[in-house]
């Protein structure tokens, strides 16, 4: 194992990727400053702008560090294995060790600065499943999948039970997808993916809702499997697979929401899909929040202008709602300025994950960190304004929060890192041949 040649050592930059983290990094610092601007004028406790500072200072010392290194070294069993493991400890460690803040037991408390666990675990699992695919040319591609999904089944019911349950269904989601990108015959296999969402769709929503107008979803996946099942020989297991897997998931899943989830995930749900009855708690959060966004009309109130925050109207102004604080200082143009930003982050991950397609280790790691961050993303300005259920999952590099800052910036020195040592194979004729 080797860090690399003395060529890979030297320092490169991707503008798209650095000038982009710079800035959101430092319109997340101004948006925590704003949020302790008090009523008359004056800024109130600014330790939390401080603190995300270091966190900042801290993250872009390991993406420079990350991206002089050669990331092929995760691959290698005795660095990924002690890594799996080490994430499993502290996992464990919060259980043990870990104060129990607003009823739940998420963090570990080091030297007065609190560290969250399973935020590291979103990029374990990601480095993880790409280092057991990377045996893909010695083991069958279908027992890596199913290995990379025992290995990871710890660290999800760990989570979980912290409670985390949206934090683990993002671990599950993310490992999926890098899994997936690391299968063969992806046409095929995103076939059946779409007539498995279709079924587990169809079971969960007539569970929930007692209306059967939603057979037509299972009619859509009969019709797609049908064609499917005819089109290739070679599909018809698999497809035939995908109804059985599809119709387990969707029973699966009225059991788990009847008889597993707690009452407050319940409610989360409830408050997504029945917003006009939920106004109190998960809903009364929510509607503050699409207050804010919508006050900031199209140039914002101005810095320290903001009222739903400064008022204590809109909760978790600092964390889970800052883009809402944000949108309402900045209005739609600061906000899409912001979405700009993420973007070119994102599309340029995603093309170097082209780049890179003949590297399949290189490939499932970059679709990682693309789709980490695009989930993030979504997930939290989709609570902000109301599409989603509200799920605790913080906006990266802007909300307060050192592991989730810190990691990403990790993550996306593993981006550079690609960058700096990937090669440019955009051979359309070997990507049409993977499908």
């Amino acid at each position: 194992m080797k860090l690399g040649n003395g060529k890979a050592r030297r320092l490169k930059i991707d503008p798209l990727i650095l000038i982009p983290a710079v800035l959101i990094s430092f319109i997340g610092i101004i948006s925590l400053l704003s949020t302790t601007i008090e009523s008359n004028g004056s800024f109130g406790d600014v330790s939390i702008v401080y603190k995300q500072i270091f966190f900042i200072f801290i993250g872009f010392l390991l993406y420079f560090l990350i991206s002089i290194i050669d990331i092929s070294l995760f691959k290698y069993v005795q660095v990924i294995v002690p890594i799996y493991v080490f994430t499993l400890l502290l996992l464990v460690a919060v259980f043990l060790f870990g104060p129990v803040i607003n009823y739940v037991q998420r963090w570990l408390v080091i030297g007065g600065i609190q560290i969250q666990p399973s935020e590291i675990a979103k990029v374990t699992v990601i480095l993880t499943t790409a280092a057991i695919f990377a045996f893909k040319g010695r083991y069958n591609q279908w027992l890596l999948f199913l290995i990379s999904f025992i290995a990871v089944i710890p660290i999800v019911l760990l989570v979980y039970f912290e409670p985390a349950g949206s934090m683990s269904l993002l671990i599950l989601l993310l490992w999926f997808l890098v899994a997936f990108t690391g299968l063969s015959n992806q046409l095929r296999n995103s076939i059946a993916l779409v007539i498995v969402g279709l079924l587990s769709s169809t079971f969960f929503l007539i569970s929930y809702s007692d209306k059967w107008i939603y057979l037509l979803l299972s009619l859509v996946a009969l019709i797609i499997g049908i064609f499917a099942f005819y089109y290739r020989n070679s599909w018809r297991l698999l497809i035939v697979l995908s109804f059985v897997v599809g119709i387990l998931i969707g029973s699966s899943s009225v059991i788990l929401y009847k008889n597993v989830l707690r009452d407050y995930q319940k409610e989360r749900i409830e408050a997504f899909l029945n917003p006009k009855e939920s106004t109190q708690d998960i809903g009364f959060n929510v509607n503050q929040a699409r207050i804010a966004i919508g006050s900031g009309q199209i140039w914002g109130k101005g810095f320290g202008n903001g009222t739903q925050s400064k008022r204590d109207f809109l909760p978790e102004h600092q964390t889970d709602f800052i883009f809402a604080s944000f949108a309402e200082e900045f209005g739609l143009v600061g906000s899409l300025f912001l979405l700009t930003l993420f973007g070119i982050v994102i599309v340029r991950g995603l093309v170097v994950s082209v780049d890179n397609a003949n590297n399949s280790f290189y490939s499932m790691i970059l679709i990682g960190v693309t789709m980490k961050l695009l989930l993030e993303i979504f997930v939290n300005i989709g609570t902000n304004l109301g599409v989603l259920p509200a799920t605790g999952i913080p906006l990266p590099l802007v909300s307060a929060g050192g592991t989730i800052t810190v990691m990403t910036l990790f993550s996306l020195g593993v981006v550079q890192s690609i960058i700096n040592r990937g090669g440019r194979h955009r051979n359309i004729k070997n990507l049409i041949d993977n499908y």
